[in-house]
C-alpha cells in the first residue's frame, strides 16, 4: 500500500512555489529596493511565507505574499498501470494518477493598489516561467494562471488598514505508487495480444497563412483540460509528442506541435537539413485545410481467461 508521509507533493509544491517567489523578490535587477526580500525577517521589506504570515513587531505594516493551496482531487484516471515495477510486470504493478487543484497566492498591503500590483506582477512571472517550474518540480504535470481576484478590504475599524488580492493558479500533480501482489492470482495471467499507439483527431477546417508557423481552427478547442477537445497534456506537449500531418501532403510529413497559442491555434515546428528544429513556415495561405492531429496514446488488447 502507498505510504507517502514524507515529501508528499501537496506540501512540496508549496515549498517549490514559495522558494520561487522569494527568489523573484530577492533579484535586484527586477525588484525595486522597497520590495526587496531578505531571509533575515528584520531586514526584509516584504513578508513572503506559507501558509500564513504576520509581522509581530509592526502588524500589517509591510506588504506580504502568502502562498497556500486550495483543495485537490484525484483525476481517477490511472495511466501506465501495466508498467513494470520489477522484471515481472504482472507481479508488481506501477500505477500513476494525478491530482488537480489550485494554488492561492494572497497579496496584501495597507494600500489596495499596491496589493493589486503585487498580484499582477506574480501572475505575469508565474505564467512566463511555468514551463521552467514544471521541469524543476518533476511531479507537476501542469501549471497555469487562472485569474486575479478583486481588491478586498480585510481589516477595518475607523478606516481600512489592509487590503488583499488573490492570484489563483491551476496545478496538476502526478503521483505514482507500486502495488505488489503478495498472494497467487485466482486465475491465470492475461495474455496481451497487441499494443498500439496510434490515435488521431481529424479536421477539414484548418486555416494557415503564408510564412506563418500557426495553424488556426475555429472548430477545435485545444487545451489541457478534460473539457477541451482535443485535450493536450502539458508534459506530453513539452516532450513534443503531438504532431500535425496535412492530409494533402504526399510526403506524410509530421510537424511537431510547439505550443498552444490559444484554444483555436497551434504553433508548429519543422526540421531543417541538419535535422534541427525550426519554426514551420506555411508555403501558402489557405482555408478549409484538411489535417490530422496525432499523438502517442497506448492501447493494450488482452485476452482474459474464464477461470
Amino acid at each position: 500500500m502507498p505510504a507517502p508521509l514524507i515529501n508528499f507533493p501537496l506540501s512540496v509544491v508549496l515549498d517549490g512555489l514559495l522558494s520561487y517567489t522569494q527568489h523573484l523578490f530577492s533579484k535586484p535587477e527586477i525588484t525595486p529596493a522597497e520590495y526587496r526580500y531578505n531571509t533575515d525577517d528584520r531586514k526584509s521589506r516584504i513578508r513572503i511565507c506559507a501558509p500564513f504570515v504576520i509581522d509581530n513587531e509592526k502588524p500589517m505594516s509591510a506588504p506580504f505574499v502568502v502562498i497556500e493551496r486550495g483543495s485537490f482531487n484525484f483525476a481517477n484516471r490511472a495511466i501506465d498501470n501495466l508498467k513494470s515495477g520489477t522484471d515481472n510486470a504482472m507481479e508488481s504493478k506501477q500505477s500513476v494518477d494525478w491530482m488537480d487543484g489550485s494554488i492561492n497566492i494572497i497579496c496584501g498591503s495597507g494600500v489596495g493598489g499596491e496589493a493589486s500590483s503585487l498580484a499582477n506582477f506574480l501572475a505575469i512571472m508565474f505564467q512566463y516561467d511555468r514551463h521552467g517550474i514544471i521541469s524543476t518540480l518533476r511531479f507537476v504535470r501542469n501549471l497555469y494562471y487562472i485569474d486575479v481576484g478583486p481588491e478586498i478590504p480585510v481589516v477595518k475599524d475607523a478606516e481600512i488598514r489592509r487590503w488583499e488580492v488573490t492570484l489563483r493558479l491551476f496545478c496538476s500533480l502526478q503521483i505514482g505508487w507500486v502495488r505488489q501482489i503478495l498472494e497467487p492470482l485466482p486465475w491465470n495471467k492475461a495474455a496481451i495480444k497487441a499494443v498500439s499507439s496510434n490515435k488521431a483527431t481529424t479536421s477539414i477546417t484548418g486555416i494557415v497563412t503564408q510564412g506563418s508557423d500557426l495553424l488556426y481552427d475555429v472548430n477545435k478547442k485545444f487545451g489541457p483540460l478534460t473539457t477541451d477537445d482535443p485535450q493536450i497534456l502539458e508534459q506530453e506537449l513539452e516532450k513534443k509528442w503531438y504532431y500535425v500531418r496535412f492530409t494533402t501532403d504526399e510526403g506524410y510529413e509530421l510537424y511537431p506541435v510547439k505550443e498552444i497559442v490559444d484554444e483555436h491555434t497551434l504553433k508548429l515546428l519543422h526540421h531543417d537539413t541538419d535535422n534541427q528544429e525550426i519554426p514551420w513556415s506555411a508555403p501558402e495561405s489557405a482555408v478549409d485545410v484538411s489535417y490530422e492531429l496525432l499523438w502517442n496514446s497506448i492501447h493494450i488488447s488482452m485476452e482474459l481467461p474464464h477461470n
